[in-house]
């Protein structure tokens, strides 16, 4: 009679065993979703832009002057330069970013006044920073289109001979610039850009009919050249589709 009492006790926790999961089984489920909950947020992760790249930029330029004057005394006629730096480059998202250049560049042009032409040549240091809509896919490349503000130091130099007008250009002037560029899924870029000064960046030594007529000479420069971006080997794009 015992033991027909002990076997009815026991057999619904064994029949709820049978039935049941362990909590060691529990455990090893939960351990198997956190790892794949990992794996996946690995792979999303690699999916992610890839927010700050660099690369390198060279470009040649014509240059002139924007001359505001009273009347005909100075005239600026453009010549070839060039330009060589890199930039840095961060995604904010998908279509922007915010790119960051050091550039060296070098500028000619021919600066004439009622006295004397001179061919002018101008080298100095530029820090554009430059604000970025981007439009495209990984397979066929990307449009980037933006502008913002630049700074440009300069070594300083004078203009004219002695005894005739002499004026110095100044040792920096900052403006504004546009660019427009083609990426291709390689990373070579295609670029155009326009910088114009917003400073006057001419003194004068004397008091003549130069600083009589003249309100303000500012610096322009058109540029055409191409660019490398590079970027991490899992990426083939700065950023995701």
């Amino acid at each position: 009679m015992k033991h027909k009492l002990l076997i009815a006790a026991l057999l619904p926790m064994m029949l709820l065993a049978q039935t049941s999961v362990s909590p060691l089984a529990v455990g090893a489920q939960q351990l198997k979703a956190w790892d794949t909950e990992i794996n996946l947020d690995t792979i999303d992760q690699e999916k992610l832009p890839q927010r700050v790249t660099a690369g390198l930029i060279a470009t040649a330029n014509i240059s002139n002057y924007i001359i505001y004057q009273n009347r005909n005394y100075f005239s600026s006629y453009m010549k070839v330069g060039a330009d060589l730096g890199g930039f840095v480059d961060f995604t904010v998202t998908k279509h922007f970013a915010i790119q960051g250049r050091l550039m060296l560049t070098a500028e000619q042009n021919r600066f004439e006044d009622t006295n004397e032409a001179n061919l002018l040549w101008a080298f100095g240091v530029e820090i554009p920073v430059l604000f970025l809509a981007r439009f495209g896919n990984l397979e066929k490349g990307y449009l980037s289109v933006g502008g913002g503000p630049f700074t440009h130091f300069n070594y300083a130099s004078n203009i004219g001979k002695k005894g005739a007008e002499v004026y110095s250009l100044s040792d920096n002037h900052s403006g504004l610039g546009a660019s427009i560029s083609y990426e291709f899924p390689i990373g070579i870029q295609v670029v155009a850009n326009y910088f114009v000064s917003l400073t006057d960046i001419v003194s004068f030594h004397k008091q003549s009919v130069a600083t009589n007529s003249v309100q303000g000479i500012y610096p322009q420069r058109i540029e055409l050249g191409i660019a490398y971006r590079w970027r991490n080997a899992k990426q083939s794009s700065p950023h995701s589709k």
